[in-house]
C-alpha cells in the first residue's frame, strides 16, 4: 500500500495549478493546494469546497477534490469525483489511474486491475503509462509480458418501451395498421479475447436480444448472434475482419438464418478526423416456409468520416443496400422484396458532463424495388420507398458501470404503395450494465 501511496502522490504532482478566475475562489483554491502540500487535507477540503461554493467549476478543482477526499479516507465520495472526472478527455487516464488507487485501497483488486489495465493501455502521457505498468506488476500483472486486455468485457440492458405501430417490427413485411403496445426489452453482450487485443488479435463475441410486447405477442421478436473478428492493421488502415451467425425468432416461432461477413478499415487523417469503410455480406435463409420470400443475398458497403471535437464526435457515411431475394411468386402473383438502398445518415455523440451524454441520429434512406408486383397476372407497379428517421438518446452515469437511458425514434415512410406508408413512434427508458 506504500507504494501505490507513493504513485497516488506522483499523479497528484500533475494538476496543481488551475487558470486565473475570481479573485475570491483562486484563492481559496491555492489555499487548499498549500494546505494539500503541507499535508493538512482537512483543510485543504475546506478550501476546495469553499473554491467551488464561491463559483469556480474546472476540472481541476474537482481533481484536487477527489485527491483529497482519498486522502481522507472517504473514498466513496472520491470515487464519485473521479468516475465523473473521467468523462473530460485532459483528465481521462489519470482519472482511470486514480480510481485504480481507490479500488486497491477498498480491497476490490480486480477492479483495481481493470482501471490500471484501462490507463496503460490508453494513455499518451509516458510517465503515466510506466506508474499504471508499476502499479500492475505489483498486483501480479506483468503487462510487458502480456500486454492484453482483459479477457472478457460486454453489457447488459434493460428496456421499457413504447412502440405506436408494431406492425412494422419487421419493415419488408407489409401488414401495417398502427396497432401499439407497450414491450420489454432485455439484451446482453459479451466479448472474449481469444489472443491478442485491438492492435493485433482474435476476438469471440456473442449477444442475445428478446423484446415482449404486452398483448401483440405475434410481433415478439428475439434473437442470438455468434461472431468471431480478427483485428490489425494493413498499411496505415486499422483493420477489422468478422465472421458471423445469427438466428432470430418472430412471434415465438421461427424467422431467419444469416451468415454473414464483415471487413471494416479506419484510416486516421490527423486533426480528429478519421475515413471508415466498411463492406458487409449475408446470406439469409428463412427457417420457417412462410418467411421464403425473403431468402438471399444482401450486400452492404458503407463510406463515411468522423469527427472530433473535444468530448465530442460526429459521424457520417453514405451507405449503398444490394438485395437478391427469393421474392414472393404463385401463379398469378409476385412481390418484390429486393430492394435497392440509398442512405444518408449523421450521428454526434455528445458528452454534456457531470455524468450525462446523448446522442442525436438522422437518416433519410431511397428504396428502389428490382422489379415490378404483379396482381392477377398483371403487372401493377414498382415499389419505392423514401423514409426519414430521427432519434436521440440522453444517458446518465448514475454509478461506476451503471446508466439509465432514455430514447425516442421517430419514423416516416412515404411509398407509392399505400399499405406501406406510414408514421411510428417508439421511445424507451431504461437501465444498462458495462461489465
Amino acid at each position: 500500500m506504500r507504494f501505490l501511496a507513493i504513485l497516488f502522490a506522483c499523479s497528484v504532482m500533475a494538476f496543481a495549478s488551475a487558470p486565473t478566475l475570481a479573485d475570491a475562489a483562486q484563492d481559496s483554491f491555492s489555499q487548499g493546494v498549500k494546505a494539500a502540500s503541507a499535508g493538512d487535507y482537512k483543510g485543504a477540503l475546506a478550501n476546495f469546497l469553499r473554491a467551488r461554493k464561491q463559483g469556480m467549476d474546472k476540472p481541476v478543482l474537482d481533481y484536487n477534490l477527489g485527491v483529497a477526499y482519498y486522502r481522507l479516507g472517504r473514498y466513496a465520495e472520491a470515487r464519485r469525483i473521479f468516475t465523473g472526472l473521467a468523462k473530460e478527455p485532459a483528465f481521462t487516464h489519470v482519472a482511470y489511474f486514480n480510481l485504480g488507487l481507490i479500488a486497491n485501497k477498498t480491497g476490490d483488486e480486480r477492479s483495481a486491475v481493470d482501471w490500471f489495465l484501462r490507463t496503460w493501455q490508453n494513455t499518451k502521457d509516458k510517465k503515466l503509462k510506466v506508474l499504471a505498468a508499476r502499479a500492475l506488476k505489483r498486483l501480479g500483472v506483468d503487462v510487458e509480458k502480456s500486454p492484453l486486455t482483459k479477457k472478457w468485457s460486454g453489457f447488459a440492458a434493460v428496456t421499457a418501451g413504447y412502440d405506436s405501430n408494431v406492425k412494422l417490427a419487421n419493415e419488408d413485411l407489409v401488414g401495417v395498421v398502427g396497432q401499439s403496445d407497450n414491450s420489454l426489452d432485455v439484451m446482453g453482450v459479451g466479448n472474449y479475447w481469444l489472443r491478442g487485443g485491438r492492435k493485433d488479435g482474435v476476438r469471440l463475441s456473442f449477444s442475445a436480444n428478446v423484446q415482449k410486447y404486452q398483448t401483440q405477442s405475434n410481433y415478439d421478436f428475439s434473437q442470438f448472434q455468434l461472431g468471431v473478428s480478427r483485428f490489425g492493421r494493413l498499411g496505415g488502415w486499422k483493420m477489422r475482419f468478422t465472421g458471423s451467425w445469427n438466428e432470430s425468432y418472430l412471434g415465438g416461432r421461427n424467422y431467419q438464418r444469416i451468415f454473414g461477413g464483415e471487413a471494416r478499415g479506419r484510416y486516421g487523417l490527423g486533426a480528429g478526423k478519421s475515413l471508415r469503410l466498411r463492406y458487409r455480406l449475408n446470406y439469409i435463409t428463412a427457417t420457417d416456409t412462410v418467411f421464403e420470400a425473403l431468402e438471399g443475398w444482401r450486400h452492404q458497403l458503407r463510406a463515411g468520416m468522423q469527427f472530433k471535437q473535444g468530448k465530442h464526435r460526429l459521424r457520417g457515411y453514405y451507405q449503398l443496400d444490394l438485395n437478391d431475394r427469393a421474392d414472393r411468386l404463385s401463379a398469378t402473383d409476385f412481390t418484390s422484396y429486393s430492394p435497392t438502398r440509398h442512405a444518408l445518415r449523421a450521428i454526434a455523440y455528445l458528452r454534456l458532463g457531470a455524468g450525462w451524454k446523448g446522442r442525436l441520429d438522422a437518416r433519410y434512406r431511397y428504396s428502389a424495388y428490382n422489379d415490378p408486383n404483379i396482381v392477377a397476372g398483371v403487372e401493377t407497379v414498382t415499389r419505392v420507398d423514401k423514409q426519414l428517421r430521427l432519434g436521440a438518446r440522453l444517458g446518465y452515469g448514475f454509478a461506476r458501470y451503471w446508466e439509465v437511458e432514455g430514447q425516442y425514434t421517430y419514423y416516416d415512410n412515404s411509398s407509392n404503395i399505400a399499405v406501406d406508408s406510414y408514421r411510428r413512434s417508439v421511445v424507451g427508458l431504461g437501465v444498462n450494465r458495462v461489465f
